[in-house]
C-alpha cells in the first residue's frame, strides 16, 4: 500500500494522535485538536472528567444547568470527541453502556460511562501502567462521586503538587490564607476545629466570623473556602436533615417502596451497611456543610475512628450491672 502524505510526515508507526504540539507558538488550530493523546494527556482527562463529577455532584438547585455545559464538562467531551474522530474516522458507537466500543458524545454518555465502567476499561485512553487507576468514577445508592473520583479531582487541580496527600491537597487554599496573613502555626487549629464542627447553620457562621481560629480572623473568604451550602438532596420530604451518628456527616434521604430511609455516603463509614441517625436538624437553618473533598480526607476518618473508640468505651448493661 502507498503510503499517505500524512504517513509519510508522521511516520507509518505513528498517528494524528500522537503529534504533540509544535515547538512554535501553537495556532488556533493546534489548541483545537489539543496534544497528543499519550499517558500524559489520557490522565488529564480522567482528571478533568473526574472534576466534572465532582462539580456536578453540587451542582446548586438554583443555578441554570443546560447547554452548553459548563466549560470544564464542555472541554473534556469535546476531546473525548475529537479522540474518537481521530482514533475511530469511519465511525464509532454512540454509547458505551450497549456493549461496544465507543467514545460518548454528551454528558449524559460521559455520566452512563462513569458509573458503568471502571476506569481501566476506558477504550479510547491510554492509561499509564504504573498508576493505581482502576474503578469507578460514579458509585451508587446513593449517586455520588467515588473516592477515587474525588482524589483524581484534587489532584487534577493541584497538578503542581504532586507529593502531597489527598488531605493535604483537600485544604491547600485554607492552609494558602493562613500562610498569606502568617499564622501558619495557627493551620492546625483549623483542621481540628473543622473535623469537630462538619456542619454549620447561617446563624453558627455567623458568630462564627466573630472570632479567630487559630489566629486568623475568619472571614467569607475562609467559609467559602471550606464550606458549601446543604443540597436539597439531602432534605427529607419534612424539610428535615439528619447527621450521621458515624461520620458526623449529612445523611441523604432515600426514597423506596416502604417510604424513606437515610443513608449515608461516606465511603469508609459503618452507616453504609448500618445507619445510625444522630442529630436532626431542619432545612429553615440554612445548614453549610464541609466541602466534599474535606468531607471525605478529612472529616471522616477522625470522626469514624472517634466513634469506633466511643463504643468500645461505651459500659455495657450487662457487664457493668451492680450485684
Amino acid at each position: 500500500m502507498v503510503p499517505s502524505v500524512a504517513e509519510k510526515q508522521i511516520g507509518p508507526e505513528r498517528s494524528v494522535t500522537d503529534v504533540p504540539f509544535p515547538s512554535s507558538a501553537p495556532t488556533a488550530l493546534d489548541h483545537a485538536m489539543g496534544e497528543a493523546y499519550n499517558e500524559a494527556e489520557s490522565r488529564r482527562i480522567i482528571g478533568m472528567v473526574a472534576a466534572t463529577v465532582a462539580q456536578l455532584a453540587d451542582w446548586p438547585k438554583e443555578k441554570a444547568f443546560s447547554v452548553p455545559y459548563p466549560p470544564l464538562a464542555q472541554y473534556v467531551l469535546d476531546r473525548i470527541a475529537l479522540i474518537g474522530v481521530l482514533r475511530h474516522p469511519a465511525g464509532y458507537q454512540l454509547t458505551p453502556y450497549r456493549g461496544r466500543l465507543s467514545c460518548p458524545r454528551t454528558l449524559a454518555d460521559l455520566m452512563a460511562l462513569c458509573w458503568s465502567s471502571p476506569i481501566e476499561t476506558w477504550p479510547f485512553l491510554s492509561l499509564p501502567d504504573d498508576e493505581d487507576l482502576a474503578g469507578l468514577l460514579v458509585e451508587l445508592d446513593p449517586v455520588r462521586p467515588s473516592e477515587l473520583c474525588l482524589g483524581l479531582s484534587l489532584k487534577y487541580a493541584h497538578p503542581d503538587a504532586p507529593d502531597k496527600s489527598l488531605e493535604q491537597l483537600a485544604l491547600l487554599e485554607a492552609r494558602a490564607l493562613y500562610e498569606e496573613a502568617g499564622h501558619l502555626d495557627g493551620f492546625p487549629e483549623l483542621r481540628e476545629w473543622l473535623i469537630a464542627h462538619p456542619v454549620l447553620s447561617k446563624q453558627e457562621i455567623a458568630l462564627l466570623k466573630l472570632k479567630r481560629i487559630g489566629g486568623l480572623q475568619v472571614t467569607d473568604e475562609l467559609i467559602d473556602t471550606l464550606f458549601l451550602r446543604v443540597h436539597e438532596r439531602y432534605f427529607s420530604s419534612t424539610d428535615e436533615i439528619a447527621v450521621c451518628g458515624h461520620c458526623g456527616l449529612v445523611l441523604v434521604p432515600i426514597k423506596d417502596g416502604s417510604g424513606e430511609r437515610w443513608q449515608c455516603e461516606t465511603t469508609k463509614c459503618r452507616g453504609r451497611r448500618s445507619v445510625l441517625i444522630g442529630n436532626v436538624r431542619h432545612a429553615a437553618e440554612n445548614l453549610h456543610h464541609a466541602a466534599r473533598p474535606i468531607r471525605e480526607f478529612v472529616i471522616a476518618g477522625p470522626q469514624l475512628r472517634a466513634s469506633e473508640d466511643s463504643s468500645r468505651q461505651a459500659p455495657s448493661p450487662l457487664r457493668d450491672v451492680e450485684c
